[in-house]
């Protein structure tokens, strides 16, 4: 799994924390929601935690837009976003009962370990990509109808506010797709750093493949991995082969960022497309 839960060095905090949940506030049914909504009244999430919590959404929901469309359009819907984010929600759901399980009274050290991992950076993108995993899924627009059908209800306003869901679609609308996902880079000048000499250290291309599509979380940062020369040769294949099983959509965004096959990745990539296109 992505996600390990910390019963070690942190385990006492962790036990101390335990009272401050209350079981009987958290419904199964939206788990992530009311989850989250306890540890923030709780004092155990912040203003600034829910914050950075609701942009990583907003990320995944912009990522899932573009699978929605097929890579066409930048806009959807009221009703359709609505449906998405059902979707969004229904995965993060599932991967909260994966990890601490039900009933919540008997899993409250398992729960304040979830709670742990929505504080991480870019936890809730890893959440979601392991709750698509749990669901044998690659994107919210495979589940919409499902998590439809399974009358969950979930207030639409506690998670996205409306207003500034049509300023995104709006700014979306306005703006080229490719600049507003590329603006949202998620590593430090460390963090990639350390991201890159361990890509290096990998012995095999199915390694380095698994590596960066669990780490990387932008497509920032994905195109700043293609282009430092941390793979060779047919590697990139092996990473394109990976990304189209379990990641349609950025195989999606790289193809529209292809410029006259100037660096290697594109022209694995132009590659790829041939050998899919011939299979």
């Amino acid at each position: 799994m992505i996600l390990q839960t910390n019963h070690g060095e942190n385990s006492m905090s962790n036990l101390a924390e335990i009272p401050k949940i209350k079981a009987e506030n958290i419904d199964v049914n939206a788990y992530f929601l009311s989850l989250t909504d306890n540890a923030l009244d709780a004092g155990l999430l912040t203003d600034k935690h829910i914050e950075d919590m609701q942009s990583q959404i907003y990320d995944i929901l912009s990522d899932n837009i573009w699978s929605y469309t097929n890579g066409t359009s930048t806009s959807v819907t009221s009703k359709e976003a609505t449906e998405l984010m059902s979707a969004i929600l229904y995965v993060l759901d599932s991967f909260c009962v994966s990890e601490a399980g039900i009933p919540i009274d008997d899993k409250l050290l398992e729960v304040i370990d979830l709670i742990h991992t929505f504080k991480e950076k870019a936890g809730i993108k890893k959440c979601y990509k392991q709750g698509l995993k749990i669901l044998n899924k690659t994107s919210a627009k495979e589940i919409d109808t499902f998590a439809e059908e399974t009358d969950r209800a979930f207030d639409f306003n506690e998670i996205v506010d409306l207003d500034e869901f049509a300023d995104f679609e709006k700014n979306q609308s306005q703006h080229d797709i490719n600049n507003i996902i590329i603006s949202q880079s998620e590593m430090t000048g460390e963090d990639f750093n350390y991201l890159y000499n361990k890509i290096l250290k990998c012995k095999t291309a199915e390694k380095k493949a698994s590596l960066i599509i669990e780490t990387v979380s932008s497509a920032a940062d994905f195109l700043d991995i293609l282009n430092a020369q941390c793979l060779f040769g047919d590697e990139y294949l092996a990473l394109y082969q990976k990304l189209s099983d379990e990641s349609p959509e950025t195989i999606a965004f790289l193809i529209s960022n292809l410029e006259n096959a100037a660096d290697e990745w594109q022209e694995y990539l132009i590659e790829f497309m041939k050998n899919n296109k011939n299979s």
